[in-house]
């Protein structure tokens, strides 16, 4: 399906979606009033208005807050209701990738997987495809397979968005797994140049620097980094 055909699509259904939930948001009040009264109608013109609210405000900043949380499962969730709101196909796209993070992030490879398989990658553009390397990355680390093939995946991620502290991580565990372990402490030591990370992602950086510590032989600093990663979990 051509790009001009898919937005078209995207917009019907969204325009769709708008007159089903503004029938639903005007009916309710209407139905609460005629059973119970004027006030009846208020409590359902109040309940219209905070669900709307919900949907389009509160709901994305919740979704990203979620999974930095590491609260993957209502992520999800809030994802795959904002992809079925999407106006656009990128949109719709950027929910997919999030969800398919959520899924890698939970340790739900086969979930991710199929997620992964819906994306039309013909069409992504620079940030979107290294979210969708980065993914693919992280779902090889995760899953045992070569790692080797998930640093290729991810250099090429790095490649086109160097600047993503989440890029840079994976690509340190991918570096660790192939037993690179000096590049890999150099990345998670470079990892907070850009500003201060979230505290999940803070909380990683520091366990897999005590990983790489160790395996150096340093039990001294894999021990400070392991109680950072400790501290930030609680």
């Amino acid at each position: 399906m051509g790009r001009v055909a898919w937005d078209m699509l995207a917009t019907v259904r969204f325009l769709v979606r708008i007159v089903a939930w503004t029938a639903v948001a005007i009916t309710v009040p209407i139905l609460l009033g005629a059973a119970l009264g004027r006030l009846g109608g208020i409590v359902g013109a109040v309940a219209s208005v905070i669900a709307t609210l919900w949907l389009w405000l509160w709901l994305p900043r919740t979704a990203h807050a979620a999974f930095e949380a590491g609260r993957y499962a209502p992520a999800a969730r809030r994802y795959r209701i904002l992809g079925a709101l999407a106006a656009t196909r990128d949109r719709e796209r950027a929910s997919l990738l999030s969800r398919a993070g959520c899924h890698v992030a939970a340790g739900e490879l086969e979930l991710a997987e199929r997620v992964i398989a819906t994306l039309p990658t013909g069409d992504l553009d620079a940030a979107e495809r290294a979210v969708w390397l980065n993914n693919r990355a992280c779902a090889a680390l995760a899953s045992g397979s070569d790692p080797h093939a998930a640093l290729a995946l991810v250099d090429e991620a790095t490649a086109l968005r160097p600047d993503v502290a989440a890029v840079q991580h994976t690509r340190a565990m991918a570096l660790l797994a192939v037993g690179r372990i000096d590049e890999a402490i150099a990345v998670l030591d470079g990892m907070r140049a850009g500003g201060e990370l979230s505290p999940r992602l803070e909380a990683d950086r520091c366990h897999d620097l005590a990983r790489a510590w160790t395996q150096k032989g340093e039990p001294a600093y894999a021990e400070d980094y392991r109680l950072r990663a400790e501290a930030l979990r609680r």
